[in-house]
C-alpha cells in the first residue's frame, strides 16, 4: 500500500512539473528540449573522445 501511494504521489509531482514546463514556455518548449538534448550529446561526445584517447 505504501509503495502504491508513493508511486501515485511521484506521478502527480511529475505531471505538475510537466504542466508547469509547457505552460510557462508555450511554443518554446520544443526549442528548450532540443537545446538540452544537444548539450547532453556534446558533453557525452567529449567524454567518449577522452575515453578513447586513454584506451
Amino acid at each position: 500500500m505504501k509503495d502504491a501511494f508513493s508511486l501515485l504521489v511521484a506521478g502527480v509531482v511529475v505531471a505538475v512539473v510537466a504542466w508547469g514546463f509547457w505552460h510557462s514556455l508555450w511554443g518554446d518548449g520544443f526549442a528548450v528540449l532540443n537545446l538540452v538534448a544537444l548539450v547532453v550529446l556534446v558533453a557525452d561526445n567529449f567524454r567518449l573522445r577522452r575515453q578513447l584517447k586513454r584506451s
